[in-house]
């Protein structure tokens, strides 16, 4: 019994110490790369209704799945606002999102997380345009941390639509990935 006394102390202190989903033991990648495609800061325009094509079927996009089983979370969320602030080429937003639901991924987000979208994104012009109708609407979010050259973290993500096809989707690539 003296024993395991002697170790409770230790065993609580590697606890405490050890670092959290998003501390400075975890590496982060650069935003560059193959990377850049899949964590795109893009709003699909089927999510926000904006269809001219049927697309893919979210269950046979290998996008998709490589998304979900890189990103650091995959998550149902429902914006809750949406902030434009003007720079010289355009628009910046910050959007305001509350996850609905943790889907995948080992490192979440917690509950808010504040995602940005730059001007120069196609993202941008669907915000330009449905900016007070986006406040509400539900996503599926494919998000990742990435290191800045300067040493900082930022995040980048993918939207698609909050739907049973794309639900169903994820559900097969974390079925996939936990077969590998």
């Amino acid at each position: 019994m003296l024993g395991n006394a002697f170790l409770l102390p230790f065993c609580l202190l590697a606890l405490h110490c050890a670092p959290d989903a998003q501390g400075p033991g975890r590496p982060l990648p650069a935003y560059a790369g193959h990377a850049t495609e899949l964590f795109d800061d893009v709003i699909e325009p089927n999510a926000v209704g904006m269809t001219l094509d049927p697309g893919v079927d979210p269950r046979a996009d290998k996008v998709l799945r490589e998304r979900v089983q890189v990103g650091d979370s995959t998550m149902r969320v429902r914006v809750a606002t949406v902030t434009a602030k003007d720079q010289d080429n355009g628009p910046r937003y910050v959007l305001g999102v509350n996850v609905v639901q943790q889907l995948a991924g080992q490192h979440p987000f917690g509950t808010t997380v504040e995602l940005i979208v730059d001007p120069q994104t196609p993202s941008s012009g669907i915000l330009k345009s449905l900016e007070g109708q986006i406040v509400g609407k539900t996503f599926v979010a494919f998000v990742r941390e990435f290191v800045r050259p300067d040493g900082d973290h930022e995040l980048h993500f993918h939207f698609g639509p909050d739907s049973k096809a794309e639900l169903t989707a994820v559900s097969d690539a974390i079925a996939l990935a936990a077969v590998k």
